[in-house]
């Protein structure tokens, strides 16, 4: 029985060129070339596939081995971008002649205002982001000690499995600073990663309705974008090997969670955990209240560390490698 939701196709070979100029044949079309069906409910398995094969090649290319992820509002402004918007909407308003739109403009504004808090923290994610990026630069002997394993997802030719393992080593990309590829925190996360000479950055953009595209600072070939929520997710979360998380709204909230509970249950190895803005983190979830109720461990409250200062993040996820680095143990 034909699907309902995409039109059948008589055969799914191509016709060869020259067969084109006969107006006797019937026209035909390979599966893998027909977009109505890929597009189409029927083909959701294949996008799913693709979703997660391509992504996986690139990431070869690439040799990226580890990523640090960061997260937060795609809300939040620069100072200056914030000062901007903030003349351009006055100037709409002070021009607005009907009542429905000068409400509209005045809504805008509000919302706006409610963000200001956010500015300095831009660019402190910035700073760390910079930080992070000159970190993997500049100790990557370190980080080296802390990786034992070549992660599964790469299938090097034969010609590079005689590679000693410190060979292989020094061709991956660790640490990279990765995010969600948005504006906001996402975008200083790049914009900071991409002033490091020599680093890259990557951006695991989702399509939606209210976002256009990747921000400028994610490094050409490291630029994806998703369909599926729960591909991306995979892919962030696969090589994240530590994860900074700025002030953010639902988005920020369902990442974080969803990483500690991999974490919790050690579907992912041991990483650090930094949530910048005590005052904020502190005040949207009663972390406390968790463990108190005994829902969590309060050894997994003490694991998180909550700060306002971009030295002190650094210096916490400097330490978690500097130890794995001296111990016998290695992260898997």
């Amino acid at each position: 029985m034909s699907s309902p939701h995409y039109s059948d196709v008589s055969s799914p070979y191509v016709q060869k060129e020259e067969d084109f100029l006969d107006k006797n044949l019937i026209p035909t079309i390979k599966s893998y070339k027909n977009m109505e069906f890929l597009n189409s409910y029927a083909g959701r398995m294949i996008r799913i596939l693709c979703e997660f094969e391509e992504p996986q090649q690139r990431l070869q290319r690439h040799f990226i081995r580890s990523t640090v992820l960061f997260f937060g509002s795609a809300r939040s402004m620069t100072q200056g971008e914030y000062d901007s918007t903030m003349r351009g909407l006055q100037s709409k308003l002070a021009a607005a002649t009907e009542e429905n739109a000068k409400v509209s403009i005045q809504n805008e504004l509000t919302r706006l205002e409610k963000t200001q808090w956010m500015c300095k923290w831009v660019d402190l994610v910035e700073n760390l982001a910079k930080m992070v990026a000159e970190f993997a630069r500049k100790e990557r002997e370190i980080i080296n000690c802390s990786f034992k394993y070549i992660p599964d997802y790469f299938r090097l030719p034969p010609e590079e499995n005689s590679e000693s393992l410190d060979d292989l080593h020094k061709r991956f990309g660790d640490l990279v600073v990765t995010t969600g590829g948005g504006p906001g925190f996402m975008e200083a996360a790049n914009r900071g990663a991409a002033s490091v000479p020599g680093a890259v950055t990557m951006g695991m953009g989702i399509s939606l309705p209210f976002e256009k595209g990747l921000n400028p600072h994610v490094t050409e070939g490291l630029a994806f974008e998703f369909h599926y929520f729960f591909t991306r997710k995979f892919w962030m979360m696969y090589s994240c090997r530590a994860i900074v998380v700025a002030p953010g709204g639902f988005g920020t909230l369902d990442e974080i969670f969803e990483l500690l509970t991999l974490k919790q249950t050690k579907k992912i190895p041991s990483l650090p955990v930094v949530l910048l803005c005590k005052q904020f983190w502190k005040t949207v979830v009663n972390w406390q209240a968790l463990a108190d109720y005994g829902v969590i461990s309060q050894d997994e409250i003490d694991s998180l560390l909550f700060t306002d200062s971009a030295d002190e993040a650094i210096e916490h996820i400097k330490e978690f490698y500097r130890r794995f680095a001296n111990d016998s143990t290695s992260l898997a």
